[in-house]
Parts: C-alpha cells; structure tokens; sequence
C-alpha cells in the first residue's frame, strides 16, 4: 500500500489519491510531508565546502579522501585574456574532472562546482562584465562548461571589484548568470573577502557566500576578528544559513615574511613544526575547527567552507576534514 501511494504521491495528485487509502490516507500524507520537509532542511544546513585547486591533482590516480564533504569546488578557471567575456578553462585539466568523478562515484550526493578566478586569476573580470554582450558570453560559457562536464554549478572568486561600476557590472553579471544557472537546476556561490560584502540584491542571486575568513591581515585577536567578519555580512543583509566560514588548513605567519605551514605537514611523521618565527603563527589544527562550528551553530550559518583540500592530511586520524565532518554534525542535532 505504501509504495503504490508513494509511486502516485505527486503534488497534484495527492488529494484525489487519498480516497484509495481511506483513514491511513491522512497518516501517509503526514509521513511524506515530514519527510519531505526534513530533506529541505538537511541540504540547507552544514554544508562543508572544499576547495580543490588544479596544482593539487597531477597524475589522475589520486583517491579522494573527503570524509562527508558536500561540496568539491575545481579551482580554477579564469576569464579569458581578451575580455570578451569568453573563459579559460584549460586549469580545468582531465585529471581534477577525473578526481570529481571518482569522488562522486563514492559520495553519489556530493555536488561538484566550477570556481572562476582566484588570487592572481581575476585581472580581467571588469572586462569580462563591462558590457551586455560580455556578460552573456561569460554566462553562455560557464553554463555550457557545466552541462558538458554534468557540474552542479559555479563559483565566482573576483579578488577585488573597485569602484561602483565595477561592483554594478558584478550585480548585473551576478544576475544574468543566477537567471540561467538555477534555470539548469545548479547552484551560483561567490568567495568574499572577509571585509568586503555585496549589495544586498546580489545576496538575492548567490545561493551561497564562502567567506574566506582564514586569517586576519593584521595582529588582533582572533575570535573577535572571526565575529566581526561574520557580524558585517549579516549587517549587510546576508542571510546567515548562506553564509558559510572559511577555514585555512594551514597556519600562517602573522607577519614578515608571512610563510604558510600546511596542516599535512605539521602532523607528518617526524615534522619539524612550525619554523622560528619573530612574529608567531595563526593557529591551524582542531582548535580553529572548532572554534567555527561552535560560530556556524550561534549564528545559524549554512556551514563550513575549506581552502583548501591539499593541506589535509591524508591520515583519516589526523584529517581535519574528517574532523570538521563530525564537528558539523553534532552541531546540526539528531538525525
């Protein structure tokens, strides 16, 4: 009875069908509805968002280990040298669209995005989103990169949009490239620097903000910096289940020379640790996981975001990622 009311249990066929079941008919409705409902919370809540840039994948053997990860980013593609909106996609080699495969192999519901720009790969965004005509051929390449490749979306890593007609074009851009993304059923996430929101209409058009809140640029206390961070955007108008909290896995120096220490390496067999330093080293490790699932449960944020997958160590005991999983989940209750 159950599966013959489920197989007929469409929306619009849900009333008339009632009559079938006589008194269970209430009963089985509340059980779908219930369900139903639960789904929609789970996909919305404790995200865990895993940057995989392209120097991390180079011989197509590599095993993914991301240890309940729900979504891989393939960092990075980057607007074409032209400006005409076109993409470059050739850091988006086989062996990283190889690495999602297999992943997704394991992990059916993990969903896999394309990252455009990054540190370094951006300097011809405000070309790319100058005009009517370069918007669309950027949003016509993207969608077309993620349906050739079966992506589950797209994300926009701008380091930095100056000036209000730059930040105009990003809003219209923003806009146009939402429209056709959630059109083909995928997703649209943009990573923000941590002093840096958007108008509130582009919060509208992202689905998700991984807000890259590793490390402070200046000496200052860290849990008050990390507050801060997250207590703009909400000021900005960012609904908090978007929001999710960029974690480093990896301590930097605080300043000098500003040398980064992966997590991989500091827990390796026989590590050195952490080099002498003058200035001292933000904090990696467990602590700084903690310290943001403790912030995702205050705030009601949608989850954590990592930069990036190759600093992880590949022991499960030692792997933040693993660690990060089960913090998440404890934190968003019983199942």
């Amino acid at each position: 009875m159950l599966q013959a009311f489920m197989k007929n249990s469409c929306i619009s066929n849900l009333l008339p069908n009632l009559r079938k079941f006589g008194r269970y008919g209430i009963i089985l409705l509340f059980i779908v509805f219930s369900q139903i409902g639960l789904a929609e919370e789970d996909t919305s809540r404790n995200a865990l968002a895993v940057y995989l840039p392209d120097y991390r994948v180079k011989s197509g053997q590599e095993v993914p280990q991301l240890h309940g990860t729900s979504d891989l980013i393939l960092f990075s593609a980057k607007p074409g040298e032209e400006g005409d909106g076109g993409v470059d996609f050739s850091r988006i080699t086989p062996a990283l669209l190889s690495f999602a495969e297999k992943a997704r192999a394991s992990a059916p519901d993990l969903r896999v995005s394309v990252c455009v720009g990054g540190w370094g790969r951006g300097k011809e965004f405000a070309r790319a989103v100058s005009s009517p005509e370069n918007r669309e051929r950027f949003v016509v390449d993207l969608a077309a990169f993620c349906a050739e490749h079966q992506l589950d979306g797209v994300d926009i890593d701008w380091e930095f949009p100056k000036g209000d007609e730059e930040h105009a074009h990003f809003a219209l851009f923003l806009e146009s490239l939402s429209a056709r993304l959630h059109r083909d059923g995928r997703q649209l996430t943009a990573a923000l620097g941590y002093t840096r929101p958007l108008s509130r209409e582009c919060w509208t058009y992202l689905d998700r903000v991984h807000l890259m809140s590793y490390q402070p640029w200046s000496v200052q206390p860290y849990e008050p910096w990390l507050r801060e961070s997250i207590e703009r955007f909400l000021a900005a108008g960012l609904p908090p289940e978007k929001l999710l909290l960029g974690v480093g896995f990896y301590a930097k120096e605080k300043a000098g020379e500003r040398r980064a220490v992966s997590w991989k390496r500091l827990v390796e067999e026989n590590s050195p640790g952490l080099p002498a330093s003058d200035h001292g080293f933000w904090p990696v490790g467990t602590e700084t996981c903690d310290l943001r699932v403790r912030l995702v449960k205050e705030y009601g944020l949608g989850g954590v975001m990592v930069w990036d997958y190759g600093h992880d160590s590949p022991e499960p005991e030692t792997s933040l990622l693993r660690y990060l999983t089960s913090g998440l989940r404890q934190a968003a209750g019983p199942e």
